[in-house]
């Protein structure tokens, strides 16, 4: 009888250590669920951010979005010219000539009335016509700080927003050399209006021009 009953106990003791053993098991196994269930999912989000990363590129060439830092500045530069040369022409230009009158001596006095009407070079402004060439190029201007002003500082953009909204004369009237004179500070002031020198020589881009 006490060998029949110290067989028992020891088949216990293994039942008990076996199923301590096995609880342990599903212990860990419950804790290495999560990093299971991320080494699982880890393909599929590569795959994900491959997929992404291909769409952005492919949007980018169909659309023309994807442009470079310098892409930006030189469209920028661009439209800046393009506003200098509007306001250099309607700076201080020649006045219109006589006009010529057959057959009667009488002194014309449309020379007079454009003498009047004519502006002094200080206060002289823009145009309708002009004026609405102009806000055209600032507001390209604006676009291109819009839809790139990730590549631009938030200080530089308020700064730049600033110039634009005087030189549109959104601060107040202004004249045509103040607005020559913003332009001027801007090209002095803001780093990406400088062009910087490629470092190639003039002769070797135009041919005989040595």
């Amino acid at each position: 009888n006490s060998v029949v009953r110290m067989s028992l106990i020891e088949m216990q003791f293994i039942k008990k250590e076996l199923l301590s053993a096995l609880v342990a098991m599903d212990e860990l196994m419950g804790s290495n669920e999560i990093n299971m269930r991320i080494a699982a999912m880890t393909p599929a989000v590569i795959l994900l951010m491959a997929i992404r990363r291909g769409f952005r590129l492919l949007f980018y060439a169909l659309f023309q979005v994807g442009k470079s830092k310098e892409e930006i500045y030189s469209s920028f530069r661009q439209t800046i010219l393009d506003i200098e040369r509007l306001l250099v022409m309607r700076d201080n230009p020649p006045s219109p000539p006589e006009p010529l009158d057959f057959g009667s001596t009488r002194p014309s006095n449309n020379n007079a009335e454009t003498n009047n009407t004519q502006q002094s070079p200080k206060s002289r402004t823009l145009s309708a016509e002009d004026l609405g060439m102009l806000l055209l190029h600032i507001h390209e201007c604006r676009n291109i700080l819009w839809q790139s002003r990730r590549r631009f500082r938030s200080d530089v953009l308020r700064n730049v927003a600033e110039d634009l909204a005087e030189l549109a004369g959104e601060r107040g009237p202004v004249s045509v050399s103040q607005q020559l004179q913003i332009i001027t500070r801007m090209a002095r002031t803001y780093p990406f209006m400088k062009v910087v020198s490629s470092g190639v020589p003039f002769d070797m881009i135009i041919p005989g021009s040595g």
